[in-house]
């Protein structure tokens, strides 16, 4: 679904951060205890802010057990424990660093090297949550990835171009825009180039202009889709995203100048 080389320019800086914020969760970022241990024997055991921290073990026999020891025994003091054998996780990185194909959709691989970690279910060990859930740079959009590749094979025509909007008030908070080629890759990734695009003048106006910009950048617009930042909130918070998006536009919380027919069980397309 990703090109392997997708092109990514003319970014607005505010508007990629702010959708990073909305969208991924890093576990670098959340407070976690770290235990390195080598067929049982512990190697590491630190905080990752170095706060003194108990530890109720002394060896690592049963890393499910003991990473949930861990976490309950430091009460608010982190996000999560994580419990590493060393040769296990060796043979993870090693693993998905030589299955790489040049050729390879790039999000085809990021999520092989996430689900990979099933394979090593004692050697890589998060608690609470399971390791492909907890590390690394978690996309919160509330569906699978099998889901997202489902949703751009109905939804999407190839050749076509896609923009969603969020708004804070009647600012333009984020934007991403997408373009598909003819095999349904995403060989664009970017944000509108706020310094083209006037967002003056309110919600609809900014909207329509958006879909202007981007018919005339990109090519033909087939998805546009334009929320308030509390209603994205709640569209990715969501389990139900066909219930929810019905919801939004009958509430009038959605504003979708451009959708495919595919659409119209969803979101009713003039």
């Amino acid at each position: 679904m990703l090109h392997q080389d997708p092109l990514m320019l003319d970014i607005d800086v505010n508007h990629w951060r702010n959708l990073q914020a909305l969208l991924l969760e890093s576990g670098k970022e959340r407070r976690r205890i770290i235990v390195i241990h080598e067929h049982g024997t512990i190697e590491k055991f630190v905080h990752s802010q170095r706060l003194e921290i108990a530890r109720p073990v002394e060896r690592i026999d049963d890393p499910h057990a003991a990473a949930e020891q861990i976490y309950r025994a430091n009460p608010g003091k982190a996000d999560f424990v994580a419990v590493f054998e060393r040769s296990a996780f060796d043979r993870y990185m090693a693993g998905w660093q030589d299955a790489w194909k040049p050729d390879e959709d790039l999000d085809a691989f990021v999520h092989r090297t996430y689900a990979s970690m099933d394979e090593y279910a004692d050697g890589i060990v998060t608690y609470p949550g399971l390791a492909r859930e907890t590390l690394g740079l978690q996309w919160r959009v509330g569906t699978s990835y099998g889901q997202i590749v489902a949703a751009v094979e109905r939804f999407v025509p190839p050749q076509s171009s896609v923009v969603f909007g969020i708004f804070d008030g009647d600012v333009i908070w984020a934007t991403l825009v997408l373009h598909f080629d003819a095999d349904q890759r995403a060989d664009v990734v970017t944000t509108i180039d706020t310094s083209r695009v006037d967002t003056s003048g309110g919600r609809q106006r900014a909207a329509d202009a958006i879909v202007d910009w981007v018919d005339a950048t990109y090519g033909r617009c087939s998805v546009a889709l334009f929320a308030d930042l509390p209603s994205a909130r709640s569209f990715l918070a969501s389990k139900d995203k066909s219930a929810t998006l019905r919801d939004l536009a009958s509430a009038g919380y959605l504003h979708a100048p451009r959708l495919p027919a595919s659409f119209s069980p969803l979101v009713p397309v003039a």
